[in-house]
This record gives C-alpha cells, structure tokens and sequence, in this order.
C-alpha cells in the first residue's frame, strides 16, 4: 500500500515541502534485494531534512536560486523535498512533478538507450569496439577521431566514457542567451575533419582519474542512434527507455504547445547577476594594482546577504524542438524530467547493479532471463563494461568517468585523497570542485578547509558502513548539470539502494547549489546507517559537523568566483577599449563580412549602433568588439595585425544566463585580424584559438587550422 507522509519546513522563500512515499512499482519490488541485516537505519530521512534544513536554506539562498526540488530513494521508499518557487513571479512551491532541465544528466539516460542498441547485436551490429566511422563513415581518416594516446581511431566504448582526443568546442556553440545554433551534426563532423586531435591526453592512464569532458561525444552517439534505428534518437529514447519506465513526465525536444499544456509545470529558468558588487570588488587591488583575494574574502563579508540577485530568462534552446527536431547536443544536455521520474530511473539501475552483485558474490553464471524490459537488458550490458573498465577490482579503483558516469568508490582514505595523479572527490563535478580546489590553495581560509564528502577523517572517523568482515568499499556514480537557466546534479550508492537527486531552475554561477546539497544529503544518509556500535547521538553530532564543513566549503566557493570575476574585469578593462563607433579609421575599416572556418562553422561581423558586432552564423546574440591598447602591444603599429577581444563585462552575459568558468578567460576571446599583405587595406581573416590549443603557436600561416578566412559574396 501507498503511505505518504507530509510535513512542512521553515524556508527563506516561503515553505519547504517533504513527502515520503512508498514505490509501489511492483516489479522493482519483487526484484529489489532485501536490506543488508548487519545495516539499521539510525535516523530517517525525515529526521535528516530536519537536520539540515537551515543548511540547505543558506545554500540556495546564497546561490541565488529561485526554486528547487530534491528526490531521495533509500531502500525503495521515495522522499522530496521541493523549496523556494517554480519562478520569479510565480509563489506556487515546485513538486516531484515539476518538469526541470536536467542538463548533462542527460548522458546516463542516452548512455543507457547505447546499452540497449548493443544488447540487440543481431539487430544492430553494434559492440563498445566498434570503430565511429563503421557507422558515420564521412569520419573515416579525420584528424579529429584519433586517439593520440594510442593512434587508433575512436569506439562507441571512448564516446561513452569521454576518452576522446577532441578539441575544446563548447565556445563555438553555448550562447549566452541559450540559442543553440548547431541543430544537425553537421558542424561537428566538420570540425573534426579539419581539427588537428587533442594531445593533451598522452596515455590510457591519464584517463583514470580524468576525462576529456565532451558534450559532441554524446552528440555523436545520438547520430549513431539515428543510423543505426532508422529513426530519430529522441524517437529511440522515448521508446525504448521512458515509456517501460513509466517516465511520463521527461521530455526531449519539447514544443511550444509542450510547455503550455497546462497539465504540465515547467520550472521557469533564471540566472544570477552580481552586478551590485562588482564596483567594489575591482578595487580589491594591492599596492601593485593586483587584485587580493584577502580583500576580496573582505569585500564578501561586507556585502553578504546582498550578492545574488535573480534574473528570469528564456528557457535554453537545448530542450526545445528545433525545425528539423531536437538538435544532437539535447543528447549530452537538452533532456527535460523531474525528480519522480529520475528516481524510478535510478532504482532500476540500482536493481540491476544489486543482481549482478549477488550473482557475482555468489558465483553463479550471469542469467539474463530475468531482465524483461529494454532499459534493463540495455543497463546489464552497460554495467558489464563499467566492471571492466574498472577492473581487475572495481572497488578499488578510486575514480574514473565511464558509460556515462562519473564512478568513484567510497569512501576515500586520506591516502586516495592525495595520490598522484590527484583523483577527483568524491562527486566533485563542475565548477565547485575547481574553485573550491583553487581556495584550498590560496590558504587564505586557514588550514582546516578541505573537501568532506565521504573522505575518511582520520581523527574523527565516521561510523562504518558494513559489516566487518565485508569491504568496506562502495561504488558510487554520480553526474552533475550545468546549462543556461538550471543545474542539477545526482548521486547513487547502488549496494546501500540509495539515490539522491538535486533539480534546480537557477544557474548561479556564484555556487552551484545543486551539487553542494545533493552532496551534503548523501554523506548523511551514508552517515546515518551504521551498525549497532554507533548510538543516534554520534550519528546526529557528525551531521551537524558535515553541515558546518559544507557552509565552509560554500564560503570558499563563492570568493574564488568573485576573485576570479574581479580578475576577468579588470583584465578586460585594463587591455581592451571600446571603438569609437564614430570613427572612419583605417585600422578598422573593412571588417565587416563572413568568415569561415570549415563547413558549417563561420562567424559574421557588422558595423551596428553600437559599435562591430560578431555574431556566430550570423543569427543570435551579438559579441561588441573591444580593441587592444595600443600600449599593449606596440608591434600592431605597423597595421598588419589587428588585436580585438569578444570577451563581454559579466554585467552583460550574467542576465542573460552564461558567466561561470568557460566565460572568465579573456584570453578564450582574443581573435588576431590579419592584412592579406603588408601595407594592404584589405582584411584576410582572423586567428582565434577557440579550442585553447597548447601547440597554436607551432602552427603558423596556411598550416594554422584555427584561422577563419574571409568570405566574399558571389559576384563581389
């Protein structure tokens, strides 16, 4: 039977609501293992929201974030808790049915529908080994599918497990205002037939502890899918994985009379400008005009409480449906669900972890009559090549990115924690874990700021997950979300049946909330399972300290963002000016046109009111143009070369929903104009490094694949 639960909380926007429910799924249940005997639930989740309720308050207060929703599934009982307000304008609270972007959490589920393509090998002639160009054979002999690290051609097994030697690509298609200009998959073969491979990765172990993060490797797959089906992937999806899932409520190319249907609630989209601080915090300089990060640390402490405001947007391009149908980047990051649906999601991939495991632990021959249902027989195959990838003993292997998944096993010892390579954290994705890495550093925080999650303190050591004479090692996947208007991030501890996920209608560039709460709620449900050794009061003292290390974390986070956004402004504003739009120079004069990459790629400048505006493919939003100063670098003089940036203020991109790390890089910007000849009027093209290629500078003249060539119209 159905039992539900409610209970309201006290939030800083109006309620937090909490159900608890039972899945009365009665497949998953007949085949769901029974809870280990040795484990006993200390506290319920109930009693943790309660817990870290105010916790959770301060984060997405602190973010910016304008509404919420939060779905546990603990040994097959579901609980949400859903905070703050489904937009700006809108009061009503969001629910586990409230329909969110779920950005690249998109990549399990598109990975999953690649298990069921290879579990039909009669079918589909398809295997993790099989070459990319056996299915898209216009790749064949491109540079850009080489592996460097091993000079052989990219696998559907590299495309799942994000080891491929790409070039850096996102600048060429994440607009600011979420228009995604690539809706076939087209620019993407075109640019790795004319893109020299990635060889930053130099060998298979580089990719133990990293990844080569590509949202065109998915876009890839969602082709294959085409190919190989005959129909569209989204198509293929719907079919095969959301309908025997009862996912009635995720989408994928969502159509205007979609978001309407009134049946339906879609979460608005938002993004998070601090505009009110950026004056002051461009005067945290020390003597030598550098910014301080002490100062800046400063500068939040006076200003807090007043940082984030929120800001409604258009809903990303990546979850709506194009002309031709939803564009192959949706693959990676334009699927649309709710926090209902991905749990029923994630506990079918935790049933069929949990039978490989018995089957394994038990030394029976692996039996697959028991998956009835495509999405099943589609997450077996997969977890067969995740084993052995992680293999010889996948919980000993500390991290790795593999189908579709960030993997780590849990938790790490102080040892793990700081081997080389230096592994990923536990459920450490996106731009948290790089800023809160970069304050670690700084030591400006003091020496007791480090990261938490399911790291082994060893002088408070937290209570033990197993029974003694079991390992005590677990494998977790996990996977975060990040796009124009949303973030969201998902965790699962398969063995102990549990999930957490985090679905959030704001970007906030100033701390990703979702993947800080998401963490916060599974260390606690990991800490509030131990064995009888361990009384409720030591299981409620470790909660409040995992709490308190979060709120520090988060500080810390948030002040690397703001010195890094007064460093990007001030080196913006220091090396480039604005053009006199007035002005007839020569210097200048003549850049107006198109230019081209490749095929399918190419960007287009126009002298408008405001000054020279670039736009990408000539449609979208438009970059002003800055130029360098002449102090800067005086060899221009000579008027061969002329240096210009599209870097934009933060004051300009932030409302309209992009300003996290990809954007605080002046340098990703700078675009270098060049005269056909010496002494000439007319503009040839431009270099931008885009892909921010280590060897550009080894590529000169002809031979430099990141020079655009001006185009001129026919008859001109």
């Amino acid at each position: 039977d159905r039992i539900q639960v409610s209970f309201i909380l006290f939030c800083f926007s109006p309620i937090i609501l909490t159900t608890s429910t039972f899945i009365d799924d009665t497949n998953y249940l007949t085949t769901l293992s029974k809870q280990p005997s040795f484990l006993c639930s200390v506290l319920s989740v109930e009693e943790i929201l309660t817990l870290t309720k105010p916790t959770f308050e301060k984060l997405f207060r602190d973010s910016g974030s304008v509404g919420a929703s939060i779905g546990v599934l603990r040994h097959g009982q579901q609980d949400f808790l859903n905070v703050g307000a489904k937009g700006l304008g809108v009061p009503a609270l969001p629910d586990q049915e409230t329909v969110y972007l779920i950005s690249s959490m998109s990549k399990p589920i598109i990975s999953t529908a690649m298990g069921i393509l290879m579990d039909d090998f009669p079918k589909y002639q398809l295997k993790f080994d099989t070459p990319v160009s056996t299915v898209l054979p216009e790749l064949k002999g491109s540079p850009g599918i080489l592996k460097v690290y091993t000079n052989q051609e990219l696998t559907i097994a590299d495309l799942l497990d994000l080891r491929s030697s790409f070039q850096w690509l996102t600048n060429l298609w994440e607009s600011p205002d979420g228009d995604i200009p690539w809706q076939t998959i087209g620019p993407v073969i075109s640019l790795l037939q004319h893109l020299p491979a990635n060889d930053t990765y130099t060998s298979e172990k580089a990719f133990v502890c990293k990844r080569n993060y590509s949202n065109e490797c998915f876009a890839l797959l969602a082709t294959i899918i085409e190919r190989k089906t005959g129909n569209s992937w989204a198509e293929f999806v719907r079919k095969k994985v959301f309908e025997p899932l009862g996912m009635q409520n995720t989408f994928i190319g969502l159509t205007e009379a979609e978001r309407n249907d009134m049946s339906k609630t879609f979460a608005k989209s938002h993004s998070v400008q601090v505009t009110g601080v950026l004056f002051d915090l461009q005067q945290c300089t020390d003597s030598d005009g550098v910014i301080s990060r002490t100062k800046v640390a400063k500068c939040f402490d006076r200003h807090y409480g007043h940082i984030p405001q929120s800001v409604e947007i258009p809903p990303s391009q990546a979850s709506s449906a194009g002309h031709a149908g939803p564009s192959p980047l949706a693959a990676a990051a334009g699927i649309t669900s709710t926090t209902s649906d991905l749990l029923k999601f994630y506990s079918k991939i935790m049933d069929v972890y949990n039978q490989r495991r018995e089957e394994r632990d038990s030394n029976l021959l692996p039996y697959p009559d028991h998956l009835n249902t495509p999405p099943e027989r589609g997450m077996n195959y997969l977890f067969g090549h995740i084993e052995r990838r992680l293999s010889p003993d996948p919980l000993n292997s500390t991290c790795t990115y593999t189908g579709g998944w960030n993997t780590v096993t849990v938790p790490m010892t102080p040892e793990e924690r700081n081997a080389s390579p230096r592994p990923r954290w536990p459920g450490a994705d996106g731009d948290n874990a790089r800023r809160l890495e970069s304050a670690i550093q700084s030591k400006i925080h003091g020496d007791d700021l480090d990261y938490s999650f399911f790291v082994i303190n060893a002088e408070t050591e937290k209570p033990p997950l197993t029974d003694p004479s079991e390992s005590k090692k677990h494998l977790a996947l996990y996977h975060g979300g990040n796009m124009v208007g949303a973030t969201s991030f998902c965790w699962l501890l398969p063995d102990h049946e549990t999930a957490v996920v985090v679905l959030c209608n704001t970007r906030g560039f100033l701390l990703d909330a979702a993947n800080l709460s998401g963490m916060l709620l599974a260390e606690c449900l990991y800490l509030a399972e131990s064995d009888a050794h361990h009384d409720t009061g030591s299981v409620v003292a470790a909660v409040k300290r995992a709490c308190e290390d979060t709120e520090k974390m988060a500080r810390a986070i948030q002040i690397d963002y703001l010195y890094d956004l007064a460093r990007y402004e001030n080196s913006l504003a220091s090396r480039f000016r604005d053009l006199d739009p007035a002005s007839n120079r020569r210097d200048t004069a003549g850049l107006e046109g198109r230019y081209e990459l490749t095929n399918d790629v190419f960007i287009t400048i126009t002298a408008e009111q405001r000054g020279l505006i670039l736009r990408f493919y000539g449609t979208g939003y438009g970059y002003l143009l800055r130029e360098l100063r002449e102090d800067k670098n005086p060899s221009e003089q000579t008027g061969s070369e002329k240096t210009m940036t599209f870097a934009q203020p933060m004051a300009e991109l932030i409302p309209t929903g992009v300003g996290g790390t990809n954007r605080l890089k002046v340098e990703d910007f700078v675009v270098v104009f060049k005269r056909a000849k010496a002494g000439g009027v007319e503009w040839e093209g431009f270099e931008w490094n885009f892909a921010r290629d280590k060897t550009l500078r080894e590529r000169r003249g002809d031979a430099n694949p990141y020079v655009w060539r001006r185009v001129r119209e026919k008859g001109a």
